[in-house]
């Protein structure tokens, strides 16, 4: 009788102690959350901080706040090393950093747990210029095998702890999900009213006389060649100029099977090929074919999305470096580009060939926009209305049939006719 007392009890406390290893350090997200970890055991610590996939950060900086003194370093990983000269000696080759780049997580661990390590510890992280930060707070949980006699103990504890592990799991993932789509309404808030800018527009190009639609022609139209415009690339830029501050607008695609939409510098070459990169002030998405996508980093980076956007939702913050890409059907980002800039950025456009005549329709710059900011820089005076100071004459045969409505063969999806209202049909 004593030695099956004795097994139930060591199964008992084995079961809880593999329970308190196994717990996911997952409750995270806001100001300040509680981790368990064992003792002796090993701790993983999630940074609040969520990462958009694919953003590689400049700095990630684990600290010890202290109220009477300056917080010192837990673990510093800096340009793509981890970095131990500022370290608090005690944590000095017991810490490690792991990094998810497709869920864009990050998360401490501490290896050989001690009752010292227990307390609050803020994660830092900075990408380009833009920083941000959050806090948890480890416990550590000493277990006395002796104290348990019964596996009716050990159960009354492991059924909460993963009742509670299951709940947290699953307010995590609504809390992620929540949080992508508040940071794209964010962004909303900053939309600015974007046209195009004839006089950058290639001759193949046809604008509407509002300058919120772009296609492709057939032919060439007698347009000047003036230094600012295309003559190889078939794109056409947004007439605003940014240098400072955060923009967002959104731009309808619809059913087109090719386009390349993002910002470009005011200095990129008009005349001739261009290889597309940042390198070259290009910080672009392009739709290749069906679900295929590219950034056009360098190289390349090529995705596939769940659901293919009809309307595309483009964010700049200028003093942090970024150039966010957003499918604004489904609320879900894509891409973002990190990067310093310097100088005047602009909106770009291209709306692809015509793909067999898959890709005739326009890319059209959705309406109902703020106001810009004042940190848009006004185009400098003297420009004209459609391709400088020409009027733009189309072939009669090249336009789409008149109605009553914006582009009467497009079947406007329910999500966006909120912002196409009172929008007058453009004439080409």
């Amino acid at each position: 009788k004593e030695m099956a007392s004795s097994s139930g009890s060591w199964f008992s406390s084995c079961l809880i102690t593999l329970v308190f290893l196994q717990m996911p350090a997952h409750l995270s997200g806001d100001v300040s959350k509680f981790l368990l970890a064992p003792l002796g055991g090993t701790a993983e610590l999630p940074c609040p901080v969520s990462l958009w996939p694919a953003v590689v950060p400049k700095q990630i900086r684990w600290l010890r706040p202290s109220p009477s003194q300056r917080s010192q370093a837990v673990h510093v990983f800096r340009d793509g090393k981890d970095r131990d000269e500022e370290l608090i000696p005690e944590y000095k080759g017991r810490t490690a950093l792991m990094r998810d780049a497709r869920e864009g997580s990050v998360t401490l661990q501490i290896r050989n747990v001690t009752l010292e390590d227990r307390g609050p510890y803020q994660c830092q992280i900075q990408v380009g210029n833009l920083s941000r930060e959050g806090t948890v707070t480890l416990q550590v949980a000493a277990p006395s095998p002796g104290k348990l006699s019964s596996s009716a103990v050990a159960l009354a504890v492991v059924l909460p702890v993963l009742g509670l592990l299951i709940t947290a799991g699953i307010c995590l993932i609504w809390k992620q999900r929540r949080s992508k789509e508040n940071l794209l309404a964010d962004h909303a808030k900053e939309k600015v009213a974007v046209t195009l800018d004839p006089d950058t527009a290639h001759p193949k190009l046809i604008l509407s006389e509002d300058l919120r639609c772009v296609k492709l022609g057939d032919r060439k139209q007698p347009v000047p060649d003036n230094p600012q415009r295309f003559d190889f690339v078939v794109s056409v830029l947004g007439s605003e100029y940014f240098t400072a501050g955060s923009h967002y607008w959104e731009v309808y695609v619809g059913d087109k099977t090719k386009w390349i939409l993002g910002v470009c510098s005011e200095s990129v070459s008009r005349k001739g090929k261009v290889t597309a990169s940042p390198a070259n002030g290009h910080w672009l998405l392009r739709q290749s074919r069906g679900n295929e996508y590219q950034a056009l980093t360098s190289p390349q980076t090529s995705f596939r999305l769940k659901e293919p956007p009809r309307c595309v939702g483009i964010f700049l913050d200028y003093e942090a470096g970024l150039i966010s890409f957003y499918n604004v059907t489904d609320k879900s980002h894509i891409f973002t580009f990190t990067d310093s800039f310097s100088g005047p950025l602009r909106p770009f456009f291209e709306p692809c060939l015509h793909d067999g005549g898959k890709n005739t329709a326009p890319l059209i710059i959705c309406s109902e926009l703020q106001k810009s900011e004042n940190s848009v820089v006004p185009k400098p005076e003297g420009k004209g209305q459609a391709n400088g100071d020409v009027s733009l004459k189309v072939n009669p045969s090249l336009l789409p049939p008149q109605g009553p409505e914006l582009l009467p063969m497009v079947s406007w999806p329910s999500d966006l006719r909120p912002a196409l209202q009172g929008l007058q049909a453009p004439s080409f």
